[in-house]
Order: structure tokens, then C-alpha cells, then sequence
């Protein structure tokens, strides 16, 4: 009697905890990809201030100005730091590209690699 009350209980205890796993396991996968798509956005939004900053310093009125040119180069400092150290989360929500070969592909592959030894008939019409 003792062993199949302590079976329920230990039953009932990994049915609990099976569900505020998957629970919590939904909350994190949101997270995650709410950061990874406002960090996209943030390397977006930089890359387009720095386009509009370079097209600002291009013109002749601006041309040489020691500010706008230091803001550019910080501006590329903020973009690479973000790419290299959050790249990677930023392309978490990006779907991913599997490539399927085709049969036909494959047999094709290796007619082109038999006819590469093909000379053509080895008689002479002379």
C-alpha cells in the first residue's frame, strides 16, 4: 500500500514539474526572440544613421569637420561591436536554408564526371 501511494505521489510530482518545464521553456524561447528581433532592428536602424551620417559628412558644407568625422568612426566602432559580439542572436529568429539535393542533380554529376575520360571512338576516318 505504502509503495503505490509513494508511486502517485512521485507521479503527480513529475507531471508538475514536466509542466512548469515546458511552461518555462515557452517563456525563455519568447524572450529570446524578442531580443533577437529588436537587436536585428538595432543594427538596422545604426546601419541606416550611419548611411545618413556619411551622406551628411559628404556634402561641401560638412566636408573635413573633425565632430562628423569622429562620430563616423564611433558609429563603425557601435556596428562592428553589435555584429561580432551579437551576431549570433540576432540570426536566431532567421529560418533556416536546407538545401536538398535532387536525384536528377546527382545523376547528372556523374555523367559529367564519366564524360570527362570520354575521348570518342579511338577509330580513324583516314
Amino acid at each position: 500500500m505504502t509503495f503505490e501511494i509513494w508511486a502517485g505521489i512521485a507521479f503527480i510530482a513529475s507531471v508538475v514539474l514536466n509542466v512548469v518545464l515546458v511552461w518555462f521553456s515557452r517563456e525563455q524561447s519568447r524572450n529570446i526572440s524578442y531580443v533577437s528581433q529588436n537587436l536585428g532592428d538595432l543594427v538596422e536602424m545604426l546601419g541606416d544613421y550611419k548611411e545618413h551620417l556619411r551622406k551628411v559628412y559628404s556634402l561641401e558644407m560638412f566636408y573635413g569637420d573633425e565632430t562628423l568625422e569622429h562620430l563616423m568612426a564611433h558609429t563603425n566602432v557601435m556596428i562592428s561591436v553589435l555584429e561580432d559580439e551579437y551576431g549570433n542572436i540576432v540570426n536566431i529568429t532567421d529560418p533556416l536554408e536546407i538545401i536538398i539535393e535532387k536525384e536528377e542533380d546527382i545523376v547528372k554529376e556523374e555523367e559529367q564526371e564519366q564524360n570527362v575520360f570520354y575521348g570518342g571512338s579511338r577509330e580513324s576516318n583516314s
